[in-house]
């Protein structure tokens, strides 16, 4: 089968190797002893990398699915999965701003908690904590993030940033920033509506005046009220946001406010589509707002309550049908609440300025609203 040349090449070879093997048996019987002591060594250092592959392959086996965000879209809702078999550890956020600007810190915060297996800690003395009886995070009075808990700062406040969906949740965590993207609650969105549920006192004087409203809608128009749907009165929020933004330092910033252009147009989108439709103002000018608006053309009436206990405005604006909104974040979750029809002010922020830099549509505005 092999010529004679290859045959003699295995040959020699075979014997060099069985020259070695007496060799090799005289120096596993010298170092025996050093061996197994090596082994024993391997072994051991083997043991806690084992036990730490198996504890991972039982904890993937357990652990919730990934979640995964499409952009643009909106995401399944994933209120009712259960993250709490290892939510050992809490997150929290020190609260800023007024009460929009404070919804979107517990939404996110929440959502976060949920999606990273931690536990939302929340300040009892904030506006948010004040406004809502019954979110499900602990409260407390003395909130201490100090040495043990780490912090994460957000990158951008109106963007999403999707490291914070892999937070460690085997430590406390402190969010730093306003965190005002719908992407980071979406996945619970169901859950974080029966949270933000306003006192019975506060519903009931709103429905009592949206009752009001429509009532005197129905008497100027038709001169009855119907008890059938033949006169279906629909309510479209508006909130105009002026005040601070048009201060010098915001202006450079990139703030700015809706003009009347705006809202005229905004306002005959909502008359061309719907036969009866009351508007509900909000502001913070209503001297603006009664100066600019044709309350000729449309059928408007004002917000009665009081500026200093805004839960009441936003009660409003989350009962309305749909919602018109302008600049701010009050008037964002107003709409969010209603959950009908929104338009918002595309021309917000400034181009070209600080704060647009740190702006993103989709990740700030609802992909379904409409902007004018």
């Amino acid at each position: 089968m092999f010529n004679q040349k290859t045959q003699d090449f295995v040959y020699r070879n075979m014997a060099k190797f069985a020259a070695l093997l007496p060799g090799l048996g005289r120096w596993w019987q010298l170092n025996s002893g050093q061996m197994v002591s090596l082994m024993v060594c391997l072994a051991i250092i083997n043991i806690p990398i084992i036990c730490i592959y198996i504890g991972y392959s039982i904890g993937m086996y357990f652990m919730p699915p990934a979640i995964h965000l499409p952009s643009p879209g909106i995401i399944m809702d994933m209120a009712s999965m259960n993250y709490s078999w290892y939510n050992t550890h809490n997150v929290t956020i020190k609260f800023l701003g007024g009460l929009g600007n404070q919804m979107f810190q517990y939404a996110s915060l929440y959502g976060l908690g949920k999606a990273n297996g931690l536990r939302p800690l929340i300040d009892d003395q904030s506006i948010v904590a004040k406004t809502f009886q019954v979110l499900r995070a602990r409260r407390t009075n003395e909130l201490d993030a100090g040495r043990d808990y780490g912090s994460y700062l957000e990158r951008r406040s109106n963007a999403f940033d999707q490291r914070t969906f892999s937070l460690n949740f085997m430590r406390n965590i402190r969010l730093e920033g306003f965190f005002q993207s719908w992407r980071y609650f979406d996945h619970i969105r169901s859950d974080l509506r029966k949270q933000f549920a306003f006192r019975t006192g506060v519903a009931k004087l709103v429905d009592e005046f949206l009752h009001e409203a429509g009532t005197n809608f129905l008497l100027k128009h038709h001169g009855e009220i119907r008890t059938d749907n033949k006169f279906e009165v629909k309510f479209v929020g508006v909130h105009i946001r002026r005040g601070d933004f048009l201060d010098g330092y915001n202006v450079k910033k990139g703030y700015t406010v809706a003009d009347k252009v705006y809202l005229d147009k905004a306002m005959r989108y909502y008359e061309n589509k719907y036969k009866m439709v009351v508007f509900v103002i909000c502001s913070d000018d209503f001297a603006w707002s009664q100066e600019n608006l044709d309350s000729d053309k449309y059928f408007i009436m004002y917000s009665k309550f009081p500026a200093s206990n805004p839960q009441f405005d936003m009660c409003l604006l989350s009962k309305c049908n749909h919602s018109i909104i302008t600049v701010g974040t009050f008037g964002w979750w107003g709409a969010w609440l209603a959950g009908g029809e929104t338009v918002y002010y595309r021309d917000y922020p400034q181009m070209q300025s600080p704060l647009r830099d740190n702006f993103r549509f989709n990740d700030y505005y609802l992909p379904q609203w409409i902007a004018m």
